[in-house]
């Protein structure tokens, strides 16, 4: 509730928690389902699911229903770096038109994207993936990010921590998104979301 600034729906999060909803709360929470919605491209909804195969089911149907060319993008791993740690998809599928999340902050001046923010392939080719940001003119010439695997040991002469790199993974810092699990969107602010707690 931290990022909350209005006080109607703090109160009724803590009810949530506390398991103290009343009738008034559930005509409340009722009020905002939407039975059957098909949100439109633009308005860029992402899904927040209880599981990664309802997400990763969203996803590929969504990608499929794109009338493009697919264009395939593999992971550069060096050395040590474990697949339970990997921050994407070794390899990421995408198309023109498909709505990614960035899962990283932008380093550059500009600070363009930041972890959570959705986009849309623009265009697209082996060499090149350009991203449109809602309410944005110009499109963002996506580059590839590399992680580090550091190991850190204390070295008792120097009285200092020193870092060893094992190895890194390289990829594009983004995943499909037109559904994420909960678990994976916590931290993250959405403008337009799909809750599918069905399970």
């Amino acid at each position: 509730i931290y990022r909350q600034n209005e006080q109607s729906f703090i109160d009724l999060l803590n009810k949530v928690r506390n398991n103290q909803l009343d009738a008034e709360d559930y005509q409340w929470l009722n009020s905002r389902y939407k039975y059957g919605l098909q949100p439109q491209e633009q308005e860029q909804y992402i899904t927040l699911s209880t599981h990664n195969s309802r997400a990763d089911q969203i996803n590929q149907q969504a990608l499929q229903h794109l009338a493009e060319k697919s264009f395939l993008f593999k992971a550069e791993i060096i050395g040590d770096f474990s697949e339970k740690a990997f921050p994407v998809d070794e390899e990421l599928l995408l198309k023109k038109g498909a709505q990614v999340m960035f899962v990283k902050n932008d380093k550059g001046e500009d600070r363009r994207f930041f972890n959570g923010k959705l986009g849309i392939v623009e265009e697209i080719s082996d060499e090149n993936i350009q991203i449109r940001f809602a309410g944005e003119e110009e499109l963002l010439d996506l580059e590839k990010e590399t992680w580090r695997n550091i190991r850190y040991q204390y070295n008792k002469a120097k009285d200092s921590i020193e870092e060893e790199e094992l190895g890194t993974f390289s990829q594009y810092p983004i995943r499909l998104a037109w559904a994420i699990t909960i678990h994976k969107s916590q931290g993250l602010t959405f403008d337009k979301a799909i809750i599918d707690a069905g399970a």
